[in-house]
């Protein structure tokens, strides 16, 4: 709308030292069968620092893109205000590299174990192998939107003990409703959780009876539901709550 302002995280601060978002680089998947492509963002001082949390983006080419996600932005204003950590962040993109107009997220984020695996076997042992990470899974994080939440939400059933920090915005659990009885049959897991939706239909069933079932097995929980409906407005606006909460300072 004509008075729309971008969120005060989100906007391009001039007097703060800023992180560094490399090219695309590719790791090739035995699990998947195939390259993936993903970018890699090092905080500001990146050479002084040591043992930083990493955080795993689903769909991180939108997440990294200042008119979608903005989250270089917002990574860069919240480490520069001591909000958070300093903090790795590794945007996945599940564009074909050869054929970016092919877009496989509707295979990878859809309760596919091979993407766990890649994710947990593959990328997380070559971050850490290249970049200064702190290797313990109270340390590492992956979020994501819609199916990227469907997504980490499993990621966190299958490998809690791989990534145990989860973002999840506007989870499409409708679209894989097992996902609910894996929480329920499970013993509560050592995961800290933010998990958020729009009201204006967006997936807010899912995600309320999601809360419930995590809220009976006492799990660390953040839940937030704003005024908005499934897009990038409702998203962007919180991802420096769910950084604050997952990595504060």
């Amino acid at each position: 709308m004509p008075a729309w302002q971008p969120e005060e995280a989100a906007t391009d601060k001039k007097n703060i030292s800023k992180g560094k978002l490399s090219d695309n680089l590719s790791v090739k998947s035995s699990e998947m069968g195939y390259a993936l492509q993903y970018k890699v963002y090092l905080p500001a001082g990146y050479e002084k620092l040591s043992k930083l949390p990493v955080v795993y983006v689903t769909d991180g080419h939108e997440y990294a893109d200042d008119r979608m996600g903005a989250m270089v932005r917002i990574l860069d204003n919240l480490i520069a205000e001591h909000k958070i950590k300093p903090v790795i962040a590794v945007f996945i993109d599940p564009r074909e590299i050869a054929n970016p107009g092919n877009n496989r997220r509707m295979i990878e984020l859809v309760l596919n174990d091979k993407f766990v695996s890649f994710i947990t076997q593959e990328l997380v042992p070559d971050i850490d192998k290249k970049y200064k990470t702190d290797p313990s899974p109270q340390s590492r994080g992956i979020m994501g939107t819609s199916l990227g939440g469907l997504n980490a939400a499993y990621v966190g059933i299958k490998a809690s003990d791989k990534i145990s920090l989860l973002g999840i915005h506007s989870p499409a659990f409708w679209y894989r409703p097992q996902i609910y009885t894996l929480y329920e049959n499970s013993p509560k897991l050592p995961l800290k959780i933010f998990m958020s939706t729009g009201v204006i239909s967006d997936t807010e069933e899912g995600a309320r009876r999601m809360k419930s079932i995590l809220e009976s097995k006492q799990y660390t929980l953040q839940y937030k539901e704003v005024n908005e409906g499934h897009s990038w407005g409702n998203w962007r606006s919180l991802i420096d709550d769910i950084l604050i909460y997952l990595f504060p300072a």
